[in-house]
């Protein structure tokens, strides 16, 4: 049952077996595998000279071990057929050959390379491929970062959005406040003006009342009294009798004029809103801004500062350009008026693409720079305004794909192109600031209209 060394000095197989070798006290060595079954038969006698121990665990025979180890290796390294080291790469088959394979009908006109320089050659492309992913590994590390800024961002955000929120409606709550506190302070005066006039006219009731009270009661002392002193008192009692009063009348409106006060009510005080409110077509989108740009509470206006803002970098963010959009247009006709003021380095416009490549995005702007005005293509070129141009209004009509540049407040056209360009139905358009000025670009209101409609 015990293996000897000797007889397998050919065989990986057996060399194998011998990889952790155990010796017994009588000096003679077991593989594995009949150290396995010289425990499950229970038996403690070597299998060689049948001498008996009470030993379980012998120790292993760590010179043997190594003897295989190095065999192992050895056979490893050589031609499984002949018996010689390989030394040679067949590309072809992907596999290593001797040199007496090269000559085999099997590996007849195959590329045969040196094995080391197969090696040397697969070590470099592996190399070159283990760069490549820690290069992705960076890319994962650096995306994750990203996306814990942009999970602390979003944080952030909500507690702005949230305390824009909260302003607003208080100023709105502050709004009806005033506007009920002076309804009720009409109606109650309306109520105690009215109730004083009542009170004077039914005080005025009384009086007359009264008099008529004792007029009648006058009257008929006089009808009860003999016929000589009643014949001496009927001329003064007649008189009297017949100059009454006129007949009493009820005061006209002399009720609350509930009309006034609860007519249309809620449609009254939202008229009254627009007053205390400011409607802009174009809102600036805060996700697209520029690092160095900082953008008003109100989404309404930006200014550039010499500054980083802390702004994650998501896909959708100028990271080169001192630059920000406005919301997605919708179908229809738009108009913006832009204030740029005392702003010496402005851009002003529209583009469309996808802001996730602002580098690969298009369109017209209208521009101020180094003193210069700059319409948008180069056949029109650069042009001198008699005075330095404060307001710039943008009109953009998707239905028939025109759009223009003007002066407002001189109702001067800049620019205008009747076609713009055919891109695929997905593409969006988007309104486009940039600012290197301190300055800041303003949006300006559009006065609110509430309208009624007869049907």
């Amino acid at each position: 049952m015990a293996e000897r060394l000797e007889d397998h000095l050919q065989c990986p197989t057996c060399l194998d077996i011998f990889k952790d070798p155990v010796i017994l006290p009588c000096s003679h060595s077991l593989c594995r595998a009949c150290l396995q079954q010289w425990k499950d038969k229970g038996q403690r006698s070597c299998p060689v000279c049948r001498k008996g121990f009470s030993l379980r665990d012998p120790p292993a025979n760590l010179a043997l071990r190594n003897i295989c180890e190095n065999l192992l290796v050895k056979s490893a390294d050589m031609c499984s057929l002949h018996k010689e080291e390989l030394k040679l790469f067949c590309l072809d088959h992907r596999e290593l050959v001797c040199h007496i394979c090269t000559n085999a009908e099997i590996h007849v006109g195959h590329k045969i390379w040196p094995f080391e320089e197969v090696v040397k050659g697969h070590h470099e492309e592996l190399q070159k491929g283990l760069q490549r992913a820690k290069e992705r590994l960076k890319d994962y590390n650096d995306c994750r970062e990203n996306c814990n800024e942009q999970a602390e961002y979003i944080k952030f955000q909500r507690e702005n959005v949230e305390c824009k929120i909260k302003k607003d409606f208080e100023e709105l709550r502050r709004f009806l406040n005033v506007k009920e506190k002076a309804r009720l302070v009409a109606v109650r005066k309306e109520e105690k003006d009215k109730s004083r006039t009542m009170k004077k006219k039914i005080a005025a009731l009384d009086r007359q009342m009264a008099a008529l009270s004792n007029l009648i009661r006058s009257t008929e002392e006089q009808l009860a009294s003999g016929n000589v002193s009643f014949m001496k008192k009927f001329k003064t009692a007649m008189s009297r009798i017949q100059e009454l009063p006129e007949k009493p009348q009820l005061l006209p409106g002399g009720l609350l004029d509930e009309a006034k006060h609860v007519g249309n009510l809620k449609f009254k005080v939202w008229e009254r809103m627009k007053e205390t409110m400011a409607y802009r077509s174009v809102i600036l989108d805060r996700n697209t801004a520029g690092p160095e740009l900082s953008l008003s509470e109100d989404l309404c206006s930006v200014i550039w500062e010499d500054v980083q803002q802390q702004r994650p970098k998501n896909p959708e963010r100028f990271q080169t350009w001192r630059s920000v959009l406005g919301a997605a247009l919708a179908s229809g006709r738009h108009v913006w008026d832009v204030e740029v003021g005392d702003n010496n380095s402005w851009a002003v416009g529209v583009v469309f693409g996808d802001p996730c490549f602002p580098e690969k995005m298009t369109g017209w702007t209208i521009e101020f720079c180094d003193g210069k005005y700059k319409k948008p293509n180069v056949h029109f070129g650069q042009w001198n305004p008699p005075v330095k141009v404060q307001w710039i209004r943008v009109e953009v009509d998707m239905n028939v794909r025109s759009m223009s540049f003007s002066v407002p407040l001189t109702n001067v056209e800049l620019w205008n192109t009747k076609k713009l360009p055919d891109w695929p139905c997905n593409t969006k358009i988007y309104p486009y600031f940039e600012t290197e000025h301190e300055s800041p670009l303003k949006i300006i209101p559009i006065p609110p209209c509430v309208t009624t409609a007869i049907r």
